[in-house]
């Protein structure tokens, strides 16, 4: 056995002489895990050969003592505002918290991530930080999701933040292929990057912060920083998990058989009457014209307990890392299955990664790979008939059989022609098959010191083979005697960064650090596109097809060279002023607006650091900082500015080519401008505060114009609108409890953002489906009548006027709010959907060994528009839908209070849109929650083990939100349709350390 030396002593607070209580203290290179006491008192054992000790704690300095021939060790730890120093990963580098300009938040995995049932990082963004913004699109494994940064700023370009893996800038975004026209697939680039290999999130949100990304970071960045090894031995861990997923909440509620049939016979009846018929004439009218659609049965069906299931998620993970003073690595493997709501929802994912570094004297340099295999199978969403959540809504009443007498399938008169997806449902496939290699090598020179040279180079590679068919005993394959589609996608980027990078202190008092670069980032994509029918069942080849339909290929480039530089200087710990300078150069612009050229300015003032705050001894770090910079968006288009022809038509036999796009040479960037104000405050050494205010204006957006018809087309693409966004953020984090047993920190994020259009092309208003861009409004303004209720005494639908009061001489004069019962005579008007406030509230505890950690996210003062009122919410329009059960609150006599009209079959206003149907959409949810407990040291070390770790940890698991009928967590759009909604998932596991 080695050798042990016994040394004991007291650590104190260096300022006060107090003693602190609860300071690790470790062995320099090898963790010993032992802990001061109440009073800073500590006795350890140490190898007789070690030298050094290290000691920290939350608040201080770490200390590192010379041990050599002692045994009795005193320490005086310096004071530190730990969240102040604490490193935060930035654009191209590092910074202090308590010198950075910009508005960069931080977002820790260990809290939050860590043992969360999530397939990729974006799913629990909401909340954990000001600012961000989450739409889900869709419940279903793999799902892409929409994240936004201090709101949107385009209207054809993209408003998704970038993301930089390890430095890389990565593909992100929906990455599913599809050969189908308005399918819903999608699926999420991030689930090949496992959440639990991930060390550190950070996102940049300002120009001060994000413009040396310069045209990726318009929308902001999020840096993502994967695990490194740690100095010492080889050491493995082994993560399993199981549960199960249910919806969320309560989605579309309907109404039952009886109900069903009692409101088809009250519209078939009413609409009798309506044409003169007596009440016991238009009874039994209405009585045999329901019995067509939908009966009353001794025994209805539950379509939603027969097509969907709770669904199961089990994931399997083993870990190692270790290595010496110059080697490092990180290793994982990850295997992970979702099984959805339906069984032909699901995905099985395999991810690997391994993270290389290696230090020795001058020299760095390191590898990250990171490999993934995404097998992903869907069901189809939006109104298409293979949709299970659109035909229990739709057309599978509980009037409708599922099955015969005999067992076999309904699919009689009461079904309409439509499919009985009990039959159908997992007779079609459409799903991808995604390989993804993210691989990236860096290394670094120090020339002299403080100059250090570092390249970096990374290769990304994707390939999607897309797959949807539709055999001959499916509805959708019936048509077509069996088809096939096939669309193998590959998508590369080849990334280069070079960067110089100087720093040096002049008489301790005068820092400076300025870089340098350049980078190269290269895009491709090729496809290749077939279709072939009469296919013979169970062989999908396309060989196999005795109709060959349709064949397609192509490919696409993209290129980005950009120069860029950075300047900082800090003078004597207290002024910081910074600038950052970059060009950028696309093929995707015109000739005479190529390069852009982008650049920011900021500064800090830490208060805290002046000799008049030296006795203000509760205030450990105060800075106010503001930032004013450019940055610049490309259109989604990579070849907009081009005059474009289009191959493959056929003129009597012979190849030709038509026009397909009008050159617009001048096509340019989109330029963000952003103006941000912060206060970073440490107060008691247990209170941070992060305060901003931000404005950013878009100017150049890219908007479709009309040009004349003489060219042959009726629109291109110009920079012509302008949008802004302006908002505050607050983050509060609080250590409430910290001590040796238990500790408790708590969270509080909240933003606020208020978009508006400031121009347009000509200042003309422009529709978009229930959207009205249009001047001094919201981007996602809804523009629809007012709604007025029902009419008490006949059961009329009512809308308010809203139109001008005009004087003789045609001047406006006021608004007419009087109501009407005849929607042409209702004016519509902007209804601002956006909600007031986004946030979070996070904890985090720990007690001896266990763990518990929750994050809640919010929004309050929003609405949602349900776009699909017309299926379910009619009032009794169409006598084949299914009713939805807000329904059964309608006018039936004369005095009724209701919040339907009188149910009329075919009624001529039924669809006529206002703002009836847009909701409230104020919610709290359980975002996220994790309860462990760590078994003790003294149990593990006779059975080999570092450590035993049990949870259970869930997601969605509580919400508390308006009186409406679907999930609260919709898309970016604010639109409710008809994908999937939101899952709760609740998963056990075990963590082992050896």
């Amino acid at each position: 056995a080695q050798a042990q030396t016994s040394i004991t002593g007291k650590v104190s607070d260096a300022k006060s002489g107090e003693a602190i209580p609860f300071a690790s203290v470790v062995v320099k290179g090898t963790t010993i895990g032992v802990n001061t006491d109440i009073d800073g008192n500590y006795s350890i054992s140490v190898p007789a050969t070690a030298t050094t000790l290290v000691f920290s704690e939350v608040g201080h300095t770490d200390l590192e003592v010379d041990i050599s021939g002692r045994t009795v060790i005193n320490v005086a730890m310096e004071p530190g505002a730990t969240q102040l120093d604490e490193v935060i990963v930035v654009a191209y580098g590092t910074a202090s918290r308590a010198t950075i300009t910009g508005a960069a938040a931080t977002i820790k995995p260990e809290k939050i991530v860590k043992d969360a049932p999530i397939a990729s990082i974006e799913q629990v963004l909401q909340g954990a930080s000001p600012g961000i913004a989450v739409g889900m699109n869709s419940g279903q494994p793999g799902a892409a999701v929409g994240v936004r940064i201090r709101g949107i700023g385009s209207f054809n370009a993209s408003n998704t933040p970038l993301y930089v893996v390890d430095g890389i800038p990565i593909t992100t975004g929906d990455i599913s292929v599809t050969g189908v026209s308005n399918d819903s697939k999608s699926l999420s680039a991030l689930v090949g990057l496992n959440p639990n290999d991930i060390e550190n999130i950070s996102i940049l949100k300002d120009a001060a912060a994000a413009s040396l990304y310069g045209s990726k970071g318009a929308n902001g960045v999020i840096l993502i920083t994967t695990k490194k090894g740690k100095v010492g031995k080889i050491a493995f861990n082994f993560r399993g998990s199981w549960g199960v997923s249910d919806w969320a909440v309560e989605n579309r509620p309907i109404v039952s058989g009886d109900q069903q049939n009692e409101l088809l016979v009250e519209a078939l009846r009413n609409y009798a009457m309506d044409a003169g018929d007596s009440y016991e004439e238009a009874q039994a009218w209405a009585d045999a014209n329901a019995a067509n659609y939908s009966p009353k049965q001794a025994k209805y069906s539950d379509w939603k307990d027969e097509l969907f299931r709770k669904g199961n998620v089990q994931t399997y993970e083993i870990s190692a890392q270790g290595g010496d003073s110059q080697n490092r690595f990180f290793a994982s493997f990850l295997y992970r299955k979702d099984q959805g709501m339906v069984e032909n929802s699901k995905m099985k994912t395999y991810t690997a990664r391994f993270n290389y570094n290696y230090t020795k004297d001058k020299i760095k340099f390191g590898a990250n790979i990171n490999l993934s295999n995404v097998d992903q199978r869907v069901t189809s969403e939006g109104s298409a008939y293979a949709n299970p959540w659109f035909g229990v809504n739709y057309w599978l009443k509980p009037n409708v059989p599922i099955y015969n007498e005999d067992g076999t399938f309904y699919e009689g008169a009461l079904l309409r022609n439509l499919p009985n997806l009990a039959k159908d449902l997992d007779l079609d496939y459409n799903g991808n098959t995604v390989f993804q290699s993210n691989n990236s090598a860096w290394a670094s020179y120090d020339i002299i010191e403080g100059l250090t040279l570092k390249q970096t180079i990374s290769y990304n590679f994707i390939l999607n083979n897309g797959r949807t068919t539709w055999p001959t005993n499916s509805n959708n394959g019936a048509t077509h005697k069996g088809l096939t589609i096939m669309i193998p996608e590959q998508r590369e980027q080849l990334y280069s960064s070079t960067v110089l990078n100087y720093s040096t202190t002049i008489k301790e008092k005068h820092q400076i650090a300025v870089l340098a670069g350049w980078d190269v980032d290269k895009k491709s994509s090729r496809y290749t596109y077939a279709v072939g029918r009469n296919i013979p069942l169970g062989l999908w080849e396309l060989e196999n097809a005795a109709e060959p339909m349709t064949a397609a290929s192509g490919h696409d480039d993209d290129r980005l060279l950009s120069f860029l530089s950075n300047a900082e200087y800090i003078y004597d710990g207290k002024y910081i002023i910074g600038g950052t300078f970059r060009t950028d150069g696309s093929t995707r612009l015109g000739s005479n607006n190529r390069w852009g050229k982008f650049w920011s300015v900021s500064g800090a003032w830490r208060i805290s650091e002046e000799s008049f705050m030296s006795n203000v001894s509760f205030v450990k770090d105060l800075k106010i900082r503001g930032s004013y910079g450019v940055s610049g968006t490309l259109p989604s288009s990579l070849y907009a500015h081009m005059d474009l022809y289009t191959y493959g038509t056929d003129y009597n036999g012979i190849p030709g080519m038509r026009p397909s796009r009008v050159p617009n040479p001048d096509l340019a960037w989109e330029k963000n401008y952003t103006l941000d104000l912060g206060l970073d405050v440490r107060l008691f050494d247990r209170v941070s505060i992060i305060f901003d205010y931000y404005n950013r204006t878009t100017k150049d957006l890219l908007f479709d114009t009309p040009i004349s018809s003489v060219t042959g087309f009726s629109s291109t693409l110009r920079n012509v609108a302008e949008m802004s966004n302006k908002g505050i953020e607050l983050d509060i984090n609080v250590d409430i409890i910290r001590n040796r047993d238990f500790n408790w920190t708590a969270g509080l994020a909240l933003s606020h953002n208020k978009n508006r259009i400031e121009k347009l092309y000509n200042g003309e208003p422009s529709p978009d489906g229930i959207y009205r861009l249009e001047e001094g409004y919201s981007r996602y303004s809804v523009h629809t009548r007012e709604w007025a209720g029902v009419d008490p005494a006949n059961g009329d639908m009512l809308w308010v006027k809203n139109s001008e009061i005009l004087d003789d001489q045609g001047r406006v004069t006021g608004i007419d709010k009087s109501i009407t019962n005849d929607p042409s005579l209702s004016v519509r008007t902007h209804h601002n959907i956006d909600p007031k406030i986004v946030g979070g509230i996070r904890n985090y505890f720990t007690w001896k060994g266990v763990e518990l950690n929750f994050l809640f996210s919010f929004s309050l003062g929003g609405q949602l528009y349900d776009g699909q009122n017309v299926y379910t919410r009619n009032d009794g329009y169409n006598v084949s839908t299914m009713n939805a059960a807000s329904q059964l609150d309608r006018w039936q006599k004369p005095g009724d209070v209701a919040s339907n009209p009188k149910r009329v079959y075919n009624h001529k206003y039924y669809n006529y849109g206002s703002d009836r149907w847009m909701y409230k959409n104020n919610y709290l949810r359980l975002k996220t929650i994790s309860l462990a407990y760590n078994l003790p040291e003294k149990l593990l070390k006779p059975v080999g083990l570092s450590s035993f770790r049990i949870n259970v940890s869930g997601t969605n698991l509580l919400t508390w939100k308006n009186d409406h009928p679907f999930d609260p967590e919709i898309p970016v759009t604010y639109s409710v349709g008809w994908s999937f909604p939101q899952t709760k998932t609740i998963v056990f596991g075990i963590e082992i350390g050896f």
